[in-house]
């Protein structure tokens, strides 16, 4: 297999943009591949993933004199991203689709496309290192140099398999490098706006998703409660709440109330001040390492959500795909469906989808 050659997913943005420009100045030969990964009216309406994207990255393939195909992912991206987040809305968790899209859609489709055309390597324009233990056939995924950009977080799933044939040019370098680096290589992008949305639900809310697919007929609704039992208010569906939710809960009380808990069987959102629930323990399903061994250590910081300062835990990871997280101390507001990543300093060692069941302190 050609080892010259790198596959680079391009979103037409700036930073993939610049990825495929510097493995070309590297001395790679670039092939840039576009996912279509929207349905036809949510592409219209996406700030991110629509046709001018598209376009745009044609024109900085043009502009590079590199190939340039696009690819129509949308049914796999509807079933695997799409339909599951809106069934975890429906069902009261807190999804995140960008790790669904990374471990389903994005690494695989890219390195299908990479044995098509013969291409050893791939390519994307994540934040983010890869490093390689001296001496051994051993990767490693590490945070970026640009700590306010770095995107280890959503790329906890990638294996040995994926990282021996993945490059990441961009975990050294800063956002304001990238931008000053495409504006001197007269990338039509180079001041395009960083996308803040999820990308197929850009022009409404998640509620307005939701309700659009499931149906308003078909949500039942129900109590708002106290943790302490009171019932406060209705509610017309689990969907419109988030565990740490605050604003837009349509009761009224003397202090701040919070979600902290969501219960699917009875439709109940449970709410409380800022620290009436803790969790001190919690499970995680679809669990995988980086290193593909079972991971049991006590020495490690976990992140619940992308931007939270990682936390102290204990990791007990007795099942190929489960693990239980023992929290040096209680947390409150962990929402399941987002991802438990689980660091040792900088270095990614896995990670998995926090289970709807947390136990309080």
């Amino acid at each position: 297999m050609n080892k010259k050659r790198v596959i680079v997913g391009m979103s037409g943005g700036v930073d993939s943009s610049v990825t495929a420009a510097l493995l070309q100045k590297r001395g790679f030969e670039v092939i840039g591949i576009t996912m279509q990964l929207l349905p036809f009216e949510e592409q219209r309406q996406s700030a991110c993933c629509n046709l001018g994207a598209v376009a745009d990255a044609r024109r900085v393939c043009q502009r590079l004199g590199i190939k340039h195909f696009v690819i129509n992912v949308r049914d796999r991206f509807k079933a695997t991203v799409m339909d599951p987040f809106i069934s975890a809305y429906a069902s009261g968790q807190t999804p995140n689709p960008c790790v669904a899209c990374n471990r389903f859609i994005k690494f695989d489709e890219l390195l299908q496309r990479a044995d098509v055309l013969d291409a050893h390597y791939i390519a994307t324009g994540h934040y983010c290192k890869i490093t390689k233990t001296p001496g051994q056939d051993r990767y490693h995924i590490k945070a970026a140099t640009d700590t306010a950009k770095d995107q280890s977080y959503f790329l906890y799933m990638l294996g040995q398999s994926q990282l021996k044939r993945l490059l990441f040019p961009l975990g050294r370098y800063t956002k304001p490098q990238i931008r000053e680096m495409a504006t001197q290589m007269g990338l039509v992008n180079a001041n395009r706006p960083d996308s803040q949305d999820i990308c197929f639900i850009s022009q409404k809310s998640y509620r307005d998703l939701v309700e659009t697919r499931v149906g308003t007929a078909t949500i039942p609704d129900g109590d708002i409660c106290h943790m302490d039992g009171r019932v406060l208010g209705r509610h017309s569906g689990i969907h419109q709440f988030t565990i740490g939710q605050r604003k837009g809960l349509s009761i009224s009380a003397p202090t701040p109330l919070y979600v902290h808990r969501i219960d699917t069987e009875t439709n109940t959102v449970f709410v409380g001040e800022k620290d009436a629930f803790r969790h001190h323990k919690l499970g995680v399903h679809t669990f995988s390492t980086v290193s593909g061994d079972l991971l049991n250590t006590e020495s490690v910081t976990i992140k619940l959500r992308y931007a939270m300062a990682p936390i102290q835990a204990t990791v007990h990871h007795h099942q190929p795909d489960h693990a239980t997280i023992q929290l040096r101390m209680p947390q409150a507001f962990i929402a399941p469906g987002q991802s438990c990543v689980v660091y040792k300093n900088d270095r990614i060692l896995g990670g998995g989808i926090i289970a709807p069941s947390v136990v309080p302190a």
